[in-house]
């Protein structure tokens, strides 16, 4: 495969993807539309002019001016959730000096006025989001919200999104978590359950699911599912921010005593938002008002979404606690690159000998006169570095889910037969004389098979378990195999039959296996 031609494919793919975006959705600006437009035209003028580099050419630009501004916006939002503002300044500094436009050359302001009230310094930050305020867009909405919020006006905040209506709340995820934080301060927790309930659709595809079922859980006293999400690890909440939040599931519980001893520990905490909070709360415990009980509809939906949660945990891909959870995946990593670098010493490492990959390689009239290993050897050859390299970032973002989800042993069947299916397809082509004989190298099939495995769960869950976040990864699955298919037919030296074959067996074995985790365990396991 010439790197040239793969380097082009990847920025084409991520260009046209943004383009996309930006044409469809009015959430993304005009300046994500202008700069995928330009490395798209790059490499449509390029393939004309010097198609020898234009790979190269466009693959630097999409690494500068898309994939690295994206990271460290994603990197600061991440941070910004966690309460990290510090960290969240810096990443977006660097996201706005790569990409000022669309509202991001505001950011790094907003995350310092941000930082600024958690250190204590309340009136310098409500008086920098003030200024953020007055201008227009979504920075300018969300600096609002945050300085009311920082002000704890929360009633004016729910006036402020109601005003703006579902639309404005859907392009503006800060100002959804006001909101729903805002119910939930005003004890209208009713509303808050009937607002998730008919927009789940949307927080789930949005970026808000988990702080909203943490609001949910907090609000309703139910400490243990609090507990649950504040551990789930996709916010990296500090332990001051846990504790804070579990104290107050706590009163809201009805667990006063606990809540006190929490928040009383709390007022001497690093935290200056916690502190405050901390008193705030102390001053509500200090007039023993009766505990009331959450109605029986705001129970219905603390049900309903315990077990949205419990799906949500058991379809995320490359969640935290997996990195535990990926020991076969690891294993099959280093013994495809030990068997590269064995089979590719003399060259430096740029690819593997002939007489390597002609002893190994699968080649049906070898293994019809009786070299039967070749069957599953050739899966564990590779060419040269870069279908190493490309097989290998396969296996490691697809393997974990997939290991996770159905265990070590049924993993390790699911990859090899994935392989031989393929072995065997390509056998009896050559025993009925179809086609010439092809000799095969790689893991690539086997690596289809975990993509097709991935299908078959997510599509159990959406028709078993009637789950949204599998609908959606399902279908994004199906774009993915869409633009395999489309590379394949375009890239001779690429065997599309071989990869076909991967994924049909890693589908159909992912359905007949039994996963390892379920959602209905997790349910089980909350409750």
């Amino acid at each position: 495969m010439d790197p040239n031609t793969i380097a082009l494919w990847f920025a084409g793919l991520q260009a046209l993807t943004l383009f996309g975006r930006s044409a469809r959705s009015s959430q993304t600006g005009l300046g994500w539309a202008a700069v995928s437009g330009l490395v798209l035209l790059t490499g449509a003028v390029g393939w004309f002019r010097f198609r020898e580099s234009v790979g190269y050419v466009t693959l630097a630009l999409t690494l500068l001016f898309i994939m690295l501004p994206l990271r460290s916006h994603a990197v600061a939002a991440r941070a910004m959730r966690n309460s990290k503002y510090r960290r969240a300044y810096r990443f977006a500094s660097v996201a706005a000096l790569l990409h000022p436009f669309d509202g991001w050359r505001e950011l790094p302001r907003l995350f310092r006025a941000f930082e600024l009230a958690q250190t204590g310094k309340v009136s310098e930050a409500e008086a920098q989001l003030l200024v953020l305020a007055r201008g227009g867009g979504a920075v300018a909405a969300t600096a609002h919200a945050h300085r009311l919020r920082i002000l704890e006006r929360w009633d004016e905040i729910k006036a402020l999104a109601e005003r703006g209506g579902l639309l404005e709340l859907s392009r503006n995820p800060s100002l959804l978590m006001a909101y729903l934080r805002a119910l939930g301060e005003l004890g209208e927790i009713d509303n808050l359950a009937e607002f998730m309930l008919a927009q789940e659709a949307r927080l789930i595809s949005g970026e808000v699911v988990e702080p909203a079922l943490l609001y949910l859980f907090v609000y309703t006293g139910h400490v243990e599912l609090a507990r649950q999400v504040l551990a789930a690890g996709s916010y990296d909440y500090d332990e001051e921010t846990r504790e804070a939040w579990l104290a107050l599931a706590s009163l809201r519980a009805g667990n006063f005593e606990q809540a006190q001893y929490a928040f009383s520990r709390l007022r001497h905490g690093k935290s200056a938002t916690v502190r405050e909070r901390s008193e705030h709360y102390l001053g509500i415990l200090a007039q023993a008002l009766p505990y009331e009980p959450p109605s029986a509809r705001a129970a219905q939906a603390v049900t309903h979404f315990a077990r949205v949660f419990a799906q949500r945990q058991s379809l995320l891909f490359n969640r935290p606690a997996q990195r535990s959870e990926r020991k076969l995946t690891s294993l099959l990593v280093v013994l495809n690159g030990a068997i590269y670098a064995w089979g590719s010493y003399p060259l430096s490492l740029i690819s593997t000998s002939e007489e390597f990959g002609g002893r190994w390689a699968f080649f049906a009239p070898d293994i019809l006169s009786g070299e039967w290993w070749r069957m599953f050897s050739y899966m564990f050859v590779h060419a040269n570095w870069l279908h190493l390299a490309m097989n290998l970032l396969g296996l490691w973002a697809l393997g974990p889910f997939v290991e996770r989800a159905f265990g070590v042993w049924r993993f390790g069947l699911i990859y090899l037969f994935s392989g031989f299916v393929g072995s065997v397809v390509y056998l009896c082509r050559a025993w009925y004389q179809i086609g010439e004989p092809q000799a095969l190298v790689g893991a690539s099939g086997c690596i289809m098979g975990l993509l097709g495995a991935t299908g078959a769960v997510m599509m159990r869950a959406w028709i078993k378990q009637r789950a949204p976040m599998a609908k959606q990864i399902f279908l994004r699955l199906l774009v993915v195999v869409a633009l395999q298919v489309t590379f394949d037919y375009n890239t001779p030296q690429v065997a599309g039959l071989a990869h076909a074959l991967g994924l049909l067996g890693g589908f159909v074995s992912g359905l007949l296996l039994h996963e390892a985790v379920s959602a209905k365990r997790s349910v089980q396991a909350l409750a």
